[in-house]
């Protein structure tokens, strides 16, 4: 045999092999987070005692979704709540529409028109801080301008599980509204590595350092909020749901994540750019972090190598044929079957999608592992990415970003 061929299968086989036993890993660790992670369930519960909620609402751009959503949260059945909803400086008429609103409804909606934020402040951070500082609530529930409550009964539900599980911190994972082909194609992937980086079997545990807001739905207690410095302390992390989520950990304050695809629904839009952008903001969903260039190998291998090296595989099938090749084309198709199957499990139960879309799944893989390396090394030598229309530096670090525009 040749020699240099012989080392070349023998590297191939390896990562491939790695890659095998890290989709299983992944497939078997999302089916357990499935299967036991808590759920925002209908109860009944005596709510007529529970504390003032102020439910805060930052929002940019939103007029197509700012009318469905306020209306939507004007239905919730708790008795004791108000609706903060800040104008994010848009350039739209979501601020006229939410003073339509505030009009209609005086004494539930307050409007707040967010003042120029400091060069040092991300635009939502500012927004959510602006809520803040106008919400009179002991409870804050902080959502976004496209996100619904499934259910009448939603905020009811969450503010119980709260105040009867004696928590200091409540988010729920929703299901999402994807029109966007491009979005149904690659989401399966990311809520696969978010059910493995951040799953409600980790966060829930008070000893685990695994900590995760979804920033479309979480509650927190104003005690707690203030304790950890509010979204000040945050203030320029594009991903602050992550950011406020190791605050409270950090802090030793009592943090729960539940499912609820079934009480709540966050849509996600846009065009193939929006997208990629989007992606590259979900850099910290990296199953395997250590550093920059390990993450690089591992999305390389995870993602793009399974499907590059199947044509290599059967050619090195079809010309060789000998017991090395053969072991090497079967690990890569059940590799590439597991990822197909993984992507379909979680359209399926996850994402309440069609599983069709899985067949789409080479494409998805190099679309997220594109974005994710672009961002590492964008991270690692400086650059601007961009966020709902606003400009960022992107420092050495990943989570340490600094305001431009």
């Amino acid at each position: 045999m040749n020699f240099p061929y012989f080392i070349g299968l023998n590297i191939f086989t390896a990562t491939v092999f790695f890659a095998f036993c890290a989709w299983l890993y992944f497939f078997l660790y999302m089916i357990k987070s499935f299967k036991q992670s808590p759920r925002l369930k209908s109860k009944k519960y005596n709510i007529n005692n529970y504390p003032k909620v102020s439910i805060i609402v930052p929002a940019l751009d939103e007029e197509n979704n700012i009318s469905k959503c306020l209306d939507n949260l004007l239905d919730q059945d708790y008795n004791n709540f108000e609706i903060v909803a800040v104008d994010d400086s848009s350039s739209d008429m979501t601020g006229e529409i939410m003073q339509v609103y505030r009009k209609r409804n005086p004494k539930k909606i307050s409007v707040i028109s967010a003042s120029p934020k400091p060069v040092d402040w991300i635009g939502k951070n500012w927004a959510c801080y602006q809520g803040y500082i106008n919400a009179t609530g002991e409870i804050f529930v902080f959502t976004d301008a496209d996100t619904i409550m499934s259910s009448p009964s939603t905020i009811s539900l969450a503010v119980s599980y709260l105040v009867e599980e004696k928590l200091d911190a409540l988010t729920g994972r929703p299901s999402i509204i994807a029109h966007s082909i491009w979005t149904k194609i690659t989401l399966p992937i990311l809520w696969t590595f978010s059910h493995v980086k951040y799953s409600a079997l980790c966060v829930n545990k008070t000893r685990s350092r695994s900590s995760y807001l979804f920033g479309c739905f979480y509650l927190i207690n104003r005690k707690t909020y203030e304790s950890i410095g509010t979204h000040k302390a945050v203030k320029n992390e594009i991903v602050e749901d992550v950011a406020l989520g190791k605050k409270i950990k950090q802090h030793k304050f009592k943090l729960k994540m539940v499912r609820a695809e079934d009480q709540i629904t966050t849509l996600m839009t846009g065009n193939f750019m929006s997208l990629q952008e989007g992606l590259k903001r979900s850099i910290n969903l990296i199953p395997f972090y250590h550093n920059d260039l390990t993450n690089i190998w591992v999305m390389f291998v995870l993602l793009l190598e399974p499907f590059i090296l199947f044509p290599f595989s059967c050619h090195f099938l079809l010309t060789h044929y000998d017991n090395l090749s053969e072991v090497l084309f079967a690990i890569n198709i059940m590799t590439i079957i597991l990822i197909i199957s993984i992507n379909a499990t979680q359209l399926v139960i996850g994402l309440l999608l069609n599983p069709i879309y899985a067949l789409l799944c080479p494409i998805a893989c190099a679309l997220v592992s594109i974005s994710f390396i672009s961002s590492i090394i964008k991270a690692r030598c400086g650059g601007v990415t961009k966020w709902r229309g606003r400009e960022y530096i992107v420092n050495r670090s990943v989570m340490d970003r600094q305001f431009l525009y």
